[in-house]
């Protein structure tokens, strides 16, 4: 079994419009911490938020996966049929291709259902999605640079907007020139609902 980690809700009402924040899916600081976006990442996207005027508490914090993937590698959530056959498992197609011919997993879907729910009832005005995954699970479209900084139509809400961006990770790993993009985006994400 693989760890677990569910989402952080929001714990304060916001001041406009509802926010949500979707990551890929939790590392080992947030099975240890028990919560999405610990660690350096978290700390990064906690000074971003902050940065922009954005309380974290206000906001839905999740990660479109709940489970930690071994080696920290989201490709395990996601197959090609050839490789599916190979090892005898299930997927579920209806998502569409994550990349060119990966869909994800059967034993995962759920979590994109879980995903899609959460956000329905709480009706975000905005997600904000950190990286490559909840692009594509947000919007069904691949490419996390040709796609960060535009606002796209949310699949799993109607009227909602998505703004893709980095993950933090990704600014982290040698990419620091691209935090003041990660910061417009954020503030990108906050005039679009409206704060």
């Amino acid at each position: 079994m693989l760890p677990f980690v569910d989402y952080e809700l929001p714990t304060e009402p916001p001041p406009g419009p509802p926010i949500a924040i979707v990551g890929e899916a939790p590392g080992s600081d947030e099975v240890r911490q028990g919560r999405p976006f610990a660690g350096r990442s978290g700390k990064l996207l906690d000074e971003t938020l902050r940065t922009a005027g954005l309380d974290r508490r206000t906001c839905l914090v999740a990660n479109t996966f709940r489970f930690q993937p071994p080696g920290n590698k989201v490709a395990h959530f996601f197959a090609s049929r050839g490789r599916a056959r190979k090892e005898g498992v299930g997927i579920v197609e209806d998502w569409g291709p994550f990349g060119s011919s990966d869909y994800v997993r059967a034993e995962f879907a759920p979590d994109l259902d879980h995903l899609r729910d959460t956000l329905r009832r709480l009706a975000p005005a905005v997600v904000l999605a950190l990286g490559r995954t909840p692009t594509w699970a947000l919007t069904g479209r691949n490419g996390i640079l040709g796609l960060r900084g535009q606002v796209l139509e949310c699949r799993m809400v109607p009227g909602a907007k998505v703004v893709p961006t980095f993950h933090p990770s990704y600014v982290l790993r040698g990419q620091l020139r691209d935090e003041p993009l990660f910061l417009a985006d954020v503030r990108l994400a906050m005039a679009e609902a409206g704060r």
